[in-house]
């Protein structure tokens, strides 16, 4: 497989979900944003920085166009549309360090 024409972007994304929400319900709403190439779950938490009945659960993302190089923008963007879903569909949150 040739590699790709594009460099791709990664950003880490630390949620805070529900106990009971699978990772991969979290992953099947990551997924449906466009420029997603790969998402790498890498850390789970539970402990005392997490308030009871909840966890964290930390993201690579990989983003990538097969069109052109991505702007900072453009994937600050798509971040936004995806914390959007993940509230909306499981009450997701970006985690507050």
């Amino acid at each position: 497989m040739p590699p790709p024409k594009f460099p791709a972007a990664e950003r880490d994304l630390a949620l805070l979900v529900d106990s009971n929400l699978t990772a991969d319900q979290i992953l099947n709403i990551i997924y449906r944003e466009p420029l997603i190439q790969k998402v790498t779950l890498f850390d789970v938490y539970t402990g005392s920085q997490v308030p009871k009945g909840k966890r964290s659960l930390a993201y690579r993302l990989l983003f990538q166009s097969n069109e052109r190089t991505l702007i900072a923008k453009e994937v600050d963007q798509a971040i936004s549309k995806i914390l959007a879903a993940l509230e909306v569909e499981s009450g997701a949150v970006r985690r507050q360090f």
